[in-house]
């Protein structure tokens, strides 16, 4: 067995090459094809070979959330163990072979974030006509600073202006102290701007204005009320990618009704049976599986897996990812093979 600890894992992930990054993006991708195929109502059950419950979620009086993502794609099994509490969030990703051996451990917070944001990669990297000058994240969390990370490591000719956004300015002077001031000295020619709605007389317009220059906007908030309205995006046209991943309950709404439809109707999908259970968004704007484009599917198409996704004209692209097991369980076990290799964690025999 071995074990990475989370400053193993966040070694293994900050010191990634662009080549290997794509190589994640690929490994998730075709993991994306397998589970949209097998969920396909001519699959027969006895043939299927990746299994994966909904997550079950705990809620205790103290206000911790546990949630507990079990799943197998029958060659190694795993299941991912999270508080989130309001200190942080804890966990660990267990990962076992087939005949249920202990194959590894690992620290799951940052798994969470870099794979979350890995999945949003699997979409981005695909959108070729869109352009990706101006990234908007809003959220101050590990989320917020993996999908800016990989951005700026898959285009870094292309990116010229991150602007990172939050309600909080404690949160977002942390950010600033330990992630921008990294980014910064990294990518020179970037511009790197933060933005606290706490604190900020102007806040509304200075969103306003950083929304309208937005190509990208990264949205990692478990926000209840949208960051925004359709009506900040309508005040400059173009053609953006507007991805959501914070938010996981009904209650949650990152965006406003009209900016989700705003990808002509249509929308992106990590898992459609588990968005349309779990997603504010979509529950709220009362869309249909049919409204839904599942990236399995997306990336399974003939010329999609090394081309472009078709944008239609005056339409946004517009991606909601809830999470799936099936992601911790590709990522970690690539992430152990790649810890193995650089000599990082420790192993423990007789497991």
């Amino acid at each position: 067995m071995h074990i990475l600890s989370e400053p193993n894992v966040s070694k293994i992930f900050r010191s990634l090459t662009q080549a290997q990054c794509h190589g994640f993006i690929s490994a998730l991708a075709n993991a994306l094809i397998s589970i949209t195929q097998e969920s396909k109502p001519s699959t027969p059950a006895p043939s299927k070979k990746i299994h994966q419950p909904l997550r079950t979620v705990l809620n205790t009086s103290d206000d911790n959330t546990s949630l507990f993502m079990p799943v197998s794609d029958t060659v190694s099994t795993s299941i991912k163990v999270v508080t989130a509490s309001p200190t942080g969030i804890q966990g660990v990703i267990n990962i076992f072979n087939l005949e249920g051996r202990l194959q590894g451990l690992l620290a799951a917070a940052e798994v969470t974030a870099f794979r979350t944001a890995l999945a949003t990669m699997t979409l981005f990297v695909r959108c070729t006509t869109l352009r990706k000058d101006n990234v908007l994240v809003l959220g101050s969390g590990r989320q917020a600073e993996w999908h800016a990370r990989l951005a700026l490591l898959l285009y870094p000719d292309q990116v010229r202006r991150v602007t990172f956004v939050n309600r909080g300015a404690k949160r977002l002077a942390e950010m600033e102290r330990d992630v921008v001031s990294e980014l910064r000295a990294t990518y020179p020619a970037v511009d790197f701007v933060t933005l606290a709605k706490e604190g900020v007389a102007d806040y509304e317009q200075r969103l306003g204005e950083e929304l309208a220059v937005a190509d990208v906007i990264f949205s990692c908030t478990p926000a209840t009320v949208p960051n925004f309205e359709y009506k900040a995006l309508q005040a400059s046209p173009k053609q953006r990618f507007i991805s959501l991943i914070g938010s996981y309950r009904p209650n949650m709404h990152e965006i406003d009704t009209e900016t989700l439809l705003s990808g002509g109707g249509k929308v992106y999908v990590d898992s459609k049976s588990a968005c349309l259970e779990e997603a504010g968004e979509l529950i709220t704007a009362g869309l249909g599986e049919e409204q839904l484009i599942e990236m399995g599917d997306l990336l399974g198409a003939e010329g999609i897996a090394e081309g472009a996704v078709n944008v239609p004209a005056g339409c946004n692209v517009v991606y909601k990812c809830v999470g799936m097991g099936l992601m911790d369980l590709v990522v970690g076990k690539k992430v152990l093979d790649v810890g193995v290799e650089m000599g990082l964690g420790t192993h423990v025999d007789g497991f």
